[in-house]
């Protein structure tokens, strides 16, 4: 299958008060739209530990987060660059068949705003500021 990519002229890369870089919606989105999407490069699962043990990890989605097999996929494009929330805005689907990530507005969003997503730790290994 092919991945079709999303229009992105309406995003940008920015300083977050989050920590390091972010990504920002340009314009107003609506809720439900496609924000982004990214091809991904799934990593064998041999490579696992090696990403477990360095800040990639910080940086991968879980590609089967159903299996007992746990194997990573980097996302390349700027859905990289969305920040933890606890009470994000966005999510995000897998879509293994096109082996892309499709990044969706979790309500209207207004330009200007820091686009964020959940990451699903049980434990957060670092500490985030929002206010």
């Amino acid at each position: 299958m092919t991945h079709i990519l999303a229009p992105s002229s309406r995003l940008c890369i920015a300083p977050s008060r989050l920590g390091g870089r972010g990504l920002f919606a340009g314009t107003d989105i609506a809720e439900g739209d496609l924000v982004t999407s990214a091809s991904v490069l799934v990593l064998p699962p041999e490579q696992t530990r090696n990403v477990d043990e360095g800040m990639l990890r910080h940086y991968v989605f879980d590609w089967t987060p159903n299996s007992d097999i746990v194997q990573y996929a980097v996302a390349f494009g700027e859905i990289s660059f969305c920040n933890h929330s606890a009470q994000p805005n966005c999510h995000f689907e897998l879509d293994c068949e096109r082996l892309c990530v499709c990044l969706y507005a979790a309500r209207d969003l207004k330009a200007g705003e820091e686009l964020t997503i959940d990451y699903a730790y049980e434990t957060f290994p670092f500490d985030i500021v929002e206010g």
